[in-house]
């Protein structure tokens, strides 16, 4: 059986805090809350990349209809400008062409105007979709430049932790080093099946891992033991310093 002297049984509650520390710090690195916020605007940017294509396709498409309208107007003012030509060259001297032609005119005329109203139409559409893209376009850099400074305060934390964990493991080598390794392996075994404890203090009839009181057959039992006897709770199973 493997003895155990207050000494070593003391430098076990010792590594067990040391241990209690490194998870406690890292699952405080693990629940930063930077990640959870770079989770949550990178969420963000992908429902704004959405809308800024929905926006910009939209743009496109109004453009493409305005650019579209403005070709015909200057086809028209280019057929106007032949028509007049022709009218007032003296080749066409027939007043029933001269007329055809001035008719042509008018009919051109009349369907600029049209095209007009609807290229007004069309730039009053597309004002408001160009504001949205530029308002966007401003989120967007505000939310990456938030997200740059959370990825940058996140990494200074979680280098933080890293240097108090490795702190709190060097401290905790040193422990292990005067303890037995048949003891630490126990106590490892123990901590496995446990959690987190696998020595408690003995304090009355109370065991300081489960926080229940032994049969006070059994804490007289243990008082008789010998001081560097390994005893166990019966309830956690975790080693007991008495």
């Amino acid at each position: 059986m493997t003895s155990a002297s207050p000494e070593s049984l003391e430098h076990l509650l010792q590594i067990q805090d040391r241990d209690k520390a490194i998870a406690a710090l890292r699952h405080q690195k693990n629940n930063l809350p930077e990640r959870q916020n770079i989770t949550d605007l990178l969420e963000a940017l992908s429902t704004l990349q959405k809308k800024k294509d929905f926006v910009s396709k939209e743009l496109m498409s109004k453009e493409e209809d305005q650019q579209r309208l403005e070709d015909e107007v200057n086809a028209i003012d280019e057929r106007v400008s032949e028509q007049e030509a022709n009218l007032y060259s003296g080749e066409v001297s027939a007043i029933k062409d001269l007329q055809a032609i001035q008719g042509d005119i008018a009919g051109l005329q009349e369907r600029k105007r049209l095209v007009e109203d609807q290229i007004i139409v069309v730039m009053e559409q597309v004002e408001p979709l160009k504001t949205l893209c530029d308002s966007l376009e401003i989120e967007e850099k505000a939310n990456t430049e938030q997200q740059a400074e959370l990825e940058a305060s996140l990494l200074s934390k979680e280098e933080n932790i890293e240097n108090q964990i490795k702190d709190v493991e060097g401290d905790r080598s040193e422990l292990a080093s005067d303890t037995s390794p048949a003891l630490l392996e126990i106590y490892e075994r123990i901590r496995k099946q446990s959690g987190n404890i696998a020595v408690a203090e003995l304090n009355g009839m109370t065991c300081k891992g489960c926080h229940l009181d032994l049969p006070a057959v059994e804490v007289d039992r243990l008082k008789k033991l010998p001081p560097d006897e390994l005893v166990n709770c019966e309830e956690c199973g975790c080693i007991l310093v008495r």
